[in-house]
């Protein structure tokens, strides 16, 4: 008998124990593809191995208006997601919770990269990238050379998007200093991307980006950091004389039911040693300063946060105030 009660008492503590094993399931929305792969690596996997009462379940189905549509029908199924710049603001205060700063050490991070709804996951960023082999020793260096066709001929690939940076690039071309960039002379700038409309080449995915450069088609572009990365190899290299920001972030949507384990797992993803090894994967910086010195030597050199020095910080509040009538006037401004 006492056998018996034994081993029923040892099920019990086991079952009990396996129940335990996952309390929580903290369901996370990323961009999938290399990057949740390399976040998965680096982040989620580490993340449940230190935290064995909490599972990690992967969606890749990153949206803002999916958020937001969970958020307004009270069925929030995700408790953290990776947005981009154009979300997270205090004007998104309606769809997400705010980021506890008793959990998440909010002096870790570099500039900007800790705001009142979001923290940066990595730091990203817009280049210049050229061909090497058509530039040769006289190569493009900065936005006042990507406007210069008279020196440096060729066509030049460009995001066509308004928010892209493009606005930013063309106004420092024409001596703005990045610090009286804000409020954008949208007149002005235009006036300037008329000197170069006609060698203009416009992208609108990556991958586009890449095969633009790769092929010869243009001679230069303006491209994510991770792009222009991925074609090194054919000859292709990057200008840090002017760059524009771009920020991964995680946001934690308003109703999760998961709030406390969510914000756990951002100051656990932005800790130096789980940003350190993302470097290893992908050529985004870390938001976490205390990383900078360490990262892995795979993409030393090209990552954004090996020049911060010469980042142009965009400003995304103006462009959540702007962009739809900036966009406009660029949409105007494309079929003239």
């Amino acid at each position: 008998m006492r056998t018996i009660l034994a081993m029923t008492a040892m099920a019990t503590l086991l079952a009990g124990t396996v129940a335990n094993a996952a309390d929580t399931t903290l369901t996370i929305s990323s961009y999938g593809g290399v990057y949740q792969e390399a976040q998965s690596k680096s982040y989620f996997q580490p993340f449940m191995a230190e935290n064995p009462g909490i599972k990690i379940v992967e969606d890749s189905s990153s949206s803002n208006a999916k958020l937001k549509a969970m958020v307004e029908t009270g069925n929030v199924t995700l408790d953290l997601v990776v947005t981009d710049d154009s979300f997270g603001l205090d004007s998104d205060a309606q769809w997400l919770e705010p980021i506890d700063y008793s959990v998440v050490d909010k002096s870790k991070f570099i500039e900007g990269a800790a705001g009142t709804y979001r923290v940066a996951a990595d730091i990203e960023g817009t280049v210049l990238a050229y061909n090497a082999e058509e530039f040769g020793s006289e190569a493009p260096k900065g936005f006042a050379d990507f406007f210069n066709t008279e020196k440096f001929p060729g066509s030049r690939a460009v995001w066509k998007y308004a928010a892209s940076g493009i606005f930013e690039a063309a106004l420092i071309a024409d001596g703005v200093k990045p610090e009286d960039l804000y409020p954008i002379d949208v007149e002005r700038a235009l006036k300037n991307l008329d000197t170069i409309k006609e060698d203009l080449v416009w992208w609108e995915s990556g991958s586009q980006s890449e095969q633009l450069l790769s092929s010869g088609e243009a001679s230069m572009a303006l491209v994510w950091v991770g792009r222009a990365v991925n074609v090194a190899e054919k000859g292709i290299k990057i200008d840090w004389t002017n760059w524009t920001s771009q920020t991964g972030y995680w946001v934690v949507p308003k109703g999760t039911k998961n709030k406390e384990a969510a914000m756990k797992a951002i100051n656990f993803f932005t800790e130096p040693a789980q940003q350190i090894a993302f470097t290893k994967y992908m050529p985004y910086g870390p938001s976490n300063k205390n990383a900078l010195a360490s990262v892995d030597a795979k993409f030393k050199g090209s990552l954004p946060t090996d020049h911060l020095d010469t980042r142009v910080m965009m400003n995304a509040d103006w462009w959540a105030e702007n962009g739809a009538k900036v966009d406009l006037r660029f949409q105007e401004w494309l079929l003239q």
